[in-house]
């Protein structure tokens, strides 16, 4: 999985390959620096991994975060909220890769473990 890295100030931030772009938004404004609950999450995703658990929930301030076995998905809260909602103007739409993206639980893992090591240098 392509991402950068970097901080702007003291704020880690996270960019993902555009089809990924969740991830990094999720990563940036739910995780940031706190190493404590990313590391949790570390474990968490090894549990999956090797069978120790079957699935996995955590709602964030903004986004849900789902983890299987086999796959991780992130989604902002928006997309349960208003589905009704039509915008009349095409150019007003939600982009969809900001608002929702899954990859596999081992990349998933691979970018938590990068993550954690940029915040913890």
């Amino acid at each position: 999985m392509d991402h950068e890295f970097w901080f702007e100030g003291r704020k880690p931030i996270a960019s993902v390959g555009d089809d990924l772009a969740a991830f990094g938004i999720w990563l940036t404004d739910e995780i940031g620096d706190d190493l404590k609950h990313l590391r949790a999450l570390i474990t968490t995703t090894e549990l999956l991994m090797e069978g120790g658990l079957r699935d996995y929930r955590w709602q964030g301030k903004s986004m849900l975060l789902q983890l299987t076995r086999q796959e991780a998905d992130v989604s902002a809260h928006t997309l349960y909220q208003d589905e009704d909602l039509h915008l009349e103007d095409e150019s007003l739409s939600i982009q969809d890769f900001d608002q929702q993206a899954a990859c596999g639980i081992e990349d998933f893992h691979e970018l938590l473990l990068a993550w954690k090591d940029f915040i913890a240098s």
